[in-house]
């Protein structure tokens, strides 16, 4: 057995976009997920006048260490007692984008989770 479900959120009033997708996949007595789950939203966004202003900025975002952080998590579980293995991952960030006279700032959240379990009444 195959199941597979697509979600594409998307909030015009918050500016955000949550897209996820869940696999559930059972083959020969285990039972196996993965969720994969992206939130983009906009943190920011400034008019640019000119080449100019457009480089300035851009030279100021360079030197402030805090605005280029990445953060990436990775956290395992495994249960004896539910017979249940974890894997999670998050990374977190932003990035830029221009579009036209505009400059805005994107944070992004990606994240996933696996796990295995056995399935009731089955042999592993």
């Amino acid at each position: 057995m195959r199941e597979l479900i697509f979600k594409n959120l998307t909030t015009p009033t918050s500016k955000k976009r949550d897209i996820s997708v869940e696999e559930v996949v059972e083959r020969n007595g285990l039972i196996s997920s993965t969720k994969k789950r992206s939130i983009y939203f906009i943190r920011g966004a400034r008019r640019i006048k000119s080449k100019g202003e457009l480089k300035k900025w851009i030279d100021t975002r360079k030197k402030n260490p805090d605005l280029n952080k990445k953060f990436f998590h990775i956290l395992r579980n495994y249960s004896d007692k539910n017979k249940q293995d974890k894997l999670m991952c998050k990374m977190r960030g932003s990035f830029y984008v221009i579009s036209g006279e505009s400059a805005y700032n994107i944070v992004f959240v990606h994240a996933i989770k696996i796990s295995y379990r056995q399935a009731h009444g089955k042999p592993a």
